[in-house]
């Protein structure tokens, strides 16, 4: 018998762990070591895997029962036994799990939100770039038409889901209900991921990111060709722009890229903060 758990226990558990990063290998590079396995029952021996699915399981796991979702590390098993079950749909709900790529066999994670035109997740081993094998837990944002948004499939909630699918009712369910009025989550950006991704001559990809939006935001001196994945002088300008705009928030305007010039950065270049 399961255990009453509702769609906001299993988004909690996730959203506690954005930020969360794997495991380095002694060259320096990610390499899939993650406690979201050794820390499933059952799914122990998937560490040092692929593990996007494996979070999922863990969320459910720790929100208290982790059979309201398919107990598997592998996207193609967990559509199979959304399929078998009943409870796929081409249309986004609040707590389903999100299935990407070809069959949906891609990549994986857990809606958090959706309206009528995008879809907001939580997803396990990704990264800034949307990548199916990353380095951490992120927050992303796709449009509902997004070619690589495959289907969801829905987890066996003790209520009602909040769904877009005109087709899906649960007998006997009610919706959940919030717990207090709606209130618009604070917007943030992708976890920052640290000083040293920032600094003159840093490449990485964490780099261009953060460019992409001084240049979409417009601060400081111009890209004679664009962004890059390499931090130069004139990319520590730009960061200035914005910090000396800032100043009272951002404190001293140093050009270096701390979490909160990185809020910043990605908030006015998605519309979330007017310059």
């Amino acid at each position: 018998m399961t255990t009453k758990i509702n769609a906001a226990d299993v988004i909690g558990k996730a959203d506690g762990q954005i930020g969360y990063h794997e495991g380095r290998s002694s060259d320096g590079h990610w390499n899939n070591d993650q406690k979201f396995s050794k820390e499933t029952p059952g799914l122990e021996w998937s560490n040092l895997m692929a593990w996007c699915c494996t979070f999922i399981v863990w969320c459910a796991h720790k929100a208290g029962d982790k059979t309201i979702v398919p107990v598997t590390a592998s996207c193609i098993s967990a559509v199979n036994t959304y399929r078998s079950w009943k409870r796929f749909s081409f249309y986004p709900a609040v707590g389903a799990q999100v299935f990407f790529g070809t069959n949906g066999h891609t990549h994986t994670g857990i809606v958090t939100r959706w309206d009528s035109a995008s879809v907001w997740t939580i997803e396990g081993n990704t990264n800034v770039t949307g990548s199916p094998e990353g380095d951490g837990v992120y927050e992303k944002k796709y449009r509902r038409t997004d070619p690589y948004v495959y289907g969801y499939g829905y987890p066996k909630y003790d209520h009602a889901m909040d769904s877009a699918d005109p087709e899906w009712s649960e007998p006997g369910k009610e919706p959940e209900k919030p717990a207090s009025p709606a209130v618009p989550a604070k917007p943030k950006a992708p976890a920052f991921p640290g000083r040293q991704y920032f600094v003159l001559g840093a490449k990485n990809a964490y780099a261009k990111q953060l460019q992409t939006w001084l240049h979409k935001g417009n601060w400081g001196p111009r890209y004679l060709v664009g962004p890059s994945t390499k931090m130069t002088s004139k990319d520590l300008k730009k960061v200035k722009a914005l910090q000396q705009h800032y100043l009272s928030a951002l404190g001293p305007a140093d050009g270096l890229t701390g979490p909160l010039t990185w809020q910043y950065a990605w908030e006015v270049a998605n519309g979330y903060r007017k310059k």
